[in-house]
């Protein structure tokens, strides 16, 4: 009778050494290639479904994932499944910790025209529904951008030429 492998081995048939990260002491384990979803992310398929392989990683080491948190692949490496390479961290913090538009613009120090964006009295800060943590915007080009639509209101009106025709008499 063939002896069944158990899950934590078949998940490590399922890996391959990667690189030293830097910032990190240990390599990456990346999952296979051929099993990943369509961000990128390993796949592991357990109890008759489909699984996060960093999700299963981290679960088997550290334990279940804490409610309303997520986790973040500290290597940024989607097919990394070391679980050292994993924090469990809320939302906000794994978007500002990534590469994304968001987390880049939350680093900016300053904005396009070169103003300072640290300095709070260079910034305004506006609250948005779509941004319930705010934006910021630089209170100097938005004053220009205001000026600028408003000039054509201000522009000089112009005297249009007017003909003028010679009074009826009366016959």
């Amino acid at each position: 009778m063939a002896r069944s492998i158990s899950p934590a081995e078949r998940f490590a048939t399922k890996t391959t050494p990667g690189p030293v990260p830097a910032g990190l002491a240990t390599p990456c384990r990346l999952w296979t290639e051929t099993a990943l979803d369509r961000d990128g992310y390993g796949r592991f398929w357990i109890d008759g479904r489909y699984v996060p392989a960093h999700r299963y990683a981290y679960e088997q080491t550290r334990g279940p994932i804490p409610a309303g948190l997520e986790l973040d692949h500290l290597c940024a490496v989607r097919r990394c499944v070391a679980d050292t390479h994993l924090d469990a961290v809320d939302h906000r913090t794994n978007v500002l910790r990534s590469t994304g538009p968001s987390a880049v613009n939350a680093r900016r120090t300053t904005c396009k025209a070169g103003h300072d964006l640290t300095d709070p009295t260079v910034v305004h800060i506006s609250y948005p529904p779509s941004h319930p943590h705010g934006m910021r915007k630089c209170r100097a080009c938005a004053r220009d951008r205001a000026r600028r639509t408003r000039e054509p209101q201000f522009a000089p009106v112009a005297t249009l030429p007017t003909r003028t025709t010679p009074e009826r008499t009366a016959a």
